[in-house]
């Protein structure tokens, strides 16, 4: 009796399980793509239908004899698959090598053969045909490897951040050289030349728009000379004679000591000066370089063209109220402001505690000197003081980082007259100059390429802002 009970409950639930089935398989059907639509497997199409390349199509109604024709495998039905691309003929429209038939390359939007740039290829297997050298692209995908695609490259288009552009190589070819320009000169030497701030008459002097306080008449020193034949300089009393006379002395006849080229490659002028002549006279001093950079014209104690120097202090007591605070001229030590730097002999404003100082300063209470340290220890610092994602902290000091030239130059391969390269420090470098005839003129005359100065010095000390 048991073993019934139990053969009838069984048989009740295979019933309603039975029943739940053929419910759901009445209720609703799995609808499959229809031809044209995607799939990822034959069974994803309506009958009739075979997945090919993620897409339905129909079937031929033959049998494939054709031991494995690419419609199909043998005794397999054929499959009707969609036509290759369409590629460009010789002076057809591409904005890719890919676009193009096999042997042509896409140059400037148009698919030309027989080209002696470019230098793509299909890469290690199958795939699209990549751009080389020159070859209109898209995307840097478009381009071999070892080029990317820099977009509205193309003669008429202009810088664009979009649009078709030209393979190009990732690296310029360029090594940075060290030097920059606008060095005035390279030896005492260069700096004896007649600027063309004084090539203006005398007569010009206090006439709206004229140049310098000073001026000689003469457009170099041929012609000075030729102004000042049977002048005695010695004697003459004519006030512009007597400019002329000592703008020969200085600029065209210069002794060997007259001028100084200093680290900087700034000329410095050097000879002596009567410490009771004014002005750009015998006896005085120039007002400018030869490249027009004006001068001090106050001739000091020292019986040199500069202002009065300080002789230095060895204790707080020497910066007394007549000393200027050294790194700000304008401001004197007055009522016992200053402390005495006795490293470098000079006078600053005096801190008491951090928040007197500077950025980046912190207080030396022992000497109470503004002491400067890093520039940066973080690359979140320098990327907003800088406002440059690329900046990073490099030994202190924020720096423009890198991994190719690209990064250097706003994702160019160059930026007009300030190109950087990214050095082997992955840091962005300018390119520099290599010869003086790099460089632009200054004041309408010739400057030199010299060494540029290194990184700036941490440390150092500063006057306190506030007290």
């Amino acid at each position: 009796m048991r073993n019934k009970v139990i053969w009838s409950f069984l048989s009740l639930v295979a019933l309603g399980t039975g029943g739940l089935v053929a419910g759901c398989d009445s209720d609703a059907k799995i609808t499959k793509s229809a031809e044209g639509d995607s799939c990822t497997k034959t069974s994803d199409c309506d009958d009739g239908l075979r997945c090919e390349q993620n897409t339905c199509f129909k079937g031929t109604s033959h049998i494939d004899t054709s031991g494995g024709a690419p419609s199909g495998s043998a005794g397999e039905p054929g499959v009707v698959v969609p036509p290759p691309p369409v590629l460009g003929g010789p002076g057809e429209s591409c904005t890719k090598r890919a676009d193009c038939g096999n042997g042509l390359n896409c140059l400037s939007q148009r698919c030309t053969a027989g080209a002696e740039v470019g230098a793509g290829g299909d890469g290690p297997g199958p795939g699209p045909m990549l751009g080389g050298l020159g070859e209109t692209c898209v995307l840097t995908t478009d381009c071999a490897t070892g080029f990317v695609c820099l977009p509205g490259t193309i003669a008429g288009e202009g810088f664009t951040g979009a649009g078709v552009g030209v393979c190009e190589p990732v690296k310029n070819g360029l090594t940075a050289t060290g030097n920059i320009c606008g060095a005035e000169c390279k030896t005492a030497a260069d700096c004896c030349e007649l600027p063309v701030a004084v090539h203006v008459p005398y007569a010009a002097i206090g006439t709206p728009g004229a140049s310098g306080p000073y001026g000689t008449g003469a457009n170099s020193c041929v012609e000075l000379a030729a102004l000042l034949d049977g002048v005695d300089c010695a004697t003459t009393k004519v006030a512009a004679e007597l400019v002329q006379c000592f703008a020969q002395t200085a600029y065209c006849e210069c002794s060997k000591t007259a001028w100084a080229c200093s680290d900087a490659g700034r000329c410095e002028y050097n000879a002596a000066c009567v410490t009771t002549t004014a002005g750009s006279v015998p006896g005085g001093c120039p007002s400018y370089t030869r490249t027009g950079t004006a001068l001090a014209v106050t001739c000091n104690k020292a019986k040199k063209c500069a202002p009065e120097a300080f002789a230095g202090c060895k204790a707080d007591k020497d910066c007394d109220e007549t000393v200027a605070v050294f790194d700000s001229p304008t401001d004197t030590c007055a009522n016992g402001k200053c402390t005495c730097d006795t490293k470098n002999g000079q006078c600053y404003r005096s801190c008491t505690e951090d928040l007197d100082c500077p950025v980046r300063f912190t207080c030396d209470t022992k000497t109470s000197l503004c002491t400067g340290g890093s520039e940066c220890d973080t690359n979140s610092f320098c990327v907003t003081q800088h406002n440059d994602v690329n900046s990073k902290c490099v030994a202190g000091i924020c720096q423009s980082s890198c991994s190719n030239d690209l990064d250097c130059n706003f994702g160019r391969l160059t930026e007009s007259s300030s190109t950087r390269v990214c050095n082997a420090q992955h840091v962005c470098e300018d390119v520099g100059c290599e010869a003086d005839d790099q460089c632009p003129p200054v004041g309408g005359v010739r400057t030199f390429c010299t060494r540029a100065p290194g990184l700036p010095e941490i440390g150092g000390v500063a006057s306190a802002v506030t007290d």
